[in-house]
């Protein structure tokens, strides 16, 4: 049992790593493999955040901080200054030239749509077909990340700095044409609360929201725990507002399996999307949405999407080139060519938040190889990270500069004191400074001890052939680092998260458009494997959660980069990028790392 279920959190790792998955799904599929209360506490606390779920805060927030007397008044861009930008920002859109037909995308997997209810539902492409149908308050902007209008059409915050007011819009009604009213946002914030609701939203949710309330039937008031950064409120805030009238009767506890979340029961799979829910059959692997002629916003160009599953990578590469499905994402990064070379579909390359890294154990109780900043500076100058790149994700990432990515508002290489380009001669000069000498076998030692550790990491993927890269040319600057591939339960649990028994770990995760990093360089994160601690980083990293100036935030961000750069408690070798191909007879089909893979859904047509 427990090996199985190292294999499927291992499917579950790469999956999340892949950008096939958020960690709203990861955490679910891990609760479902039936880990222990302990290690599942564990767990969630160690997965940083998506675009879609960011993790809880490392530390308390409420009472951190010195509170000023009045803060500036943030307001929101109305829908029409959003639609606008979006508008000027998108070179490629084309005004539709047919309405209707059938968008068919192709997903890999023996199941297709798991859940129809957006609170509860626990894997992607549940997620994407679900949001087509249900909504949140605000969404994601693909221009830049930031937070605009959704089913409120702005929002503002008071002088507090804590109270957000949302202002519904007026025109918004459920598939079954109620009316949406401030009565469904209110109820469905108390079931995002109770933990017996089973969303993985709740610890971020509960974490930042103090008290919510109904001003009017279209106006809901929420007040925040503290003084938050407005993005950084917003992406802890999230939760999805599903109709009242159809889910007041069902206790929480038993919303997962409701037929209206189930999709036994149609008539139950309710909501306010530009879409609405047709049928679902689990014999052909199909799930069906049908376009909403009464959206309130930006109505559906296609009659019909339809979710089908193929049982491999290489069915689903031929059936997109035929031309049997117009959508397979993410395209393997060895498919790529072949796509393009077809004739008959394309491939969209863009950047994530997603990264590879390793991590070095920075408790001396632990080791002592990676005491000296220096040592750990000369890991990176060892590394040929440009080669990673094209040998090792076929030119599918980037080589980090600093730890923010490049989607990220503090991205910004220019801004970077020190670029740990490809050196390995600087890497033995500063290995000899710290006192490491090549022992008769050629491997480093200091102190009688030789420079000799494991490098710790989930198998699969192409982890492999980074740790064993990483072995190869660490090897030729005299140190022997040993690849120990493992399952992913047991690097993050206990490995990585409680016992902290490695010497150095491998892994691959996703920031969000936040840019906040306590998770992994605040001391205690969440996702502080490393042990690291520098209060210079701490004291700014609190700050920065609740600068509202997004340009002195930015700076606060630029200048925390820096000095984990410097430090290096962990090594960001490359940020990932992920592929999308789609079918030439779509048009005006585009994905991004901010907006995700189906953003553009609304305004698709079709040959």
């Amino acid at each position: 049992m427990a090996k199985n279920m190292g294999v499927r959190l291992n499917e579950l790792y790469r999956d999340f790593v892949e950008g096939r998955i958020d960690r709203r799904e990861l955490l679910k599929g891990a609760s479902a493999l039936g880990m222990t209360a302990a290690g599942y506490a564990m767990f969630s606390r160690a997965i940083p955040a998506s675009a879609q779920d960011a993790t809880p805060m490392a530390s308390p927030i409420a009472g951190a901080g010195t509170p000023q007397a009045s803060y500036p008044v943030v307001k929101s861009p109305t829908r029409d200054e959003y639609k606008s930008k979006l508008m000027a920002w998108w070179k490629d859109y084309e005004k539709p030239q047919k309405t209707g037909g059938t968008f068919i995308y192709g997903d890999l997997g023996s199941n297709n749509i798991t859940g129809f209810n957006l609170m509860v539902v626990s894997s992607d492409p549940t997620l994407t077909f679900c949001q087509a149908i249900q909504e949140f308050l605000y969404g994601t902007s693909p221009i830049d990340g930031q937070y605009v209008p959704g089913l409120a059409d702005g929002w503002e915050t008071a002088s507090d700095g804590k109270t957000y007011t949302f202002h519904l819009n007026q025109q918004a009604k459920w598939h079954d044409g109620q009316p949406l009213t401030a009565d469904d946002v209110v109820f469905s914030f108390d079931a995002e609360k109770d933990t017996a609701t089973q969303s993985a939203y709740t610890s971020s949710f509960n974490g930042v929201v103090g008290s919510y309330k109904k001003v009017d039937d279209h106006t809901v008031e929420v007040v925040a725990t503290d003084v938050l950064a407005p993005i950084v409120f917003l992406s802890q805030a999230l939760c999805p507002i599903v109709p009242q009238h159809i889910w007041k009767d069902v206790a929480h506890k038993d919303w997962v399996n409701d037929p209206g979340n189930t999709g036994a029961d149609p008539s139950r799979v309710i909501g306010t999307g530009p879409f609405k829910f047709d049928s679902t059959s689990a014999s052909e692997g199909t799930s069906t949405l049908v376009a909403n002629p009464d959206y309130y916003d930006v109505k559906p160009t296609l009659d019909k999407v339809i979710f089908q599953t193929w049982p491999d990578d290489t069915s689903l590469l031929e059936a997109l080139t035929k031309g049997d499905v117009d959508l397979y994402h993410p395209v393997n990064p060895a498919n790529v060519d072949t796509i393009k070379k077809s004739g008959t579909a394309d491939v969209i390359v863009f950047d994530t938040y997603g990264f590879r890294w390793y991590g070095t154990n920075l408790r001396p109780e632990k080791t002592k190889l990676f005491t000296d900043v220096r040592t750990r500076q000369a890991l990176m100058y060892a590394l040929d990270r440009e080669s990673i790149v094209k040998a090792l994700f076929l030119g599918m990432a980037t080589v980090a500069q600093g730890t923010q990515p490049v989607l990220s508002p503090a991205y910004d290489p220019s801004t970077i004191k020190t670029h740990y380009n490809y050196d390995p001669e600087k890497s033995k000069s500063l290995l000899a400074d710290v006192g490491w000498k090549a022992g008769s076998d050629g491997i480093l030692e200091l102190n009688g001890e030789k420079f000799s550790f494991n490098i710790l990491y989930g198998s699969g993927g192409n982890n492999d052939q980074v740790a064993a890269y990483m072995q190869q040319a660490w090897k030729a600057v005299g140190i022997d680092a040993k690849p120990d591939p493992s399952d992913f339960a047991t690097v993050v649990n206990p490995a990585i998260t409680t016992s902290f028994d490695f010497q150095m770990c491998m892994l691959g995760f996703s920031w969000d458009p936040t840019g906040d990093q306590s998770a992994m360089f605040e001391t205690g994160g969440g996702f502080n494997t490393t042990g690291y601690s520098n209060p210079q980083v701490d004291k700014l990293i609190e700050a920065s959660k609740r600068e509202l100036d997004a340009d002195k935030r930015k700076q606060m961000l630029e200048e925390i980069n820096n000095l984990v750069n410097e430090d290096l408690p962990v090594g960001v070798m490359v940020f990932r990028q992920e592929a999308s191909g789609y079918n030439k007879r779509v048009h005006n089909y585009a994905a991004n790392g901010n907006g995700g893979w189906f953003w553009t859904l609304n305004w698709i047509w079709v040959d």
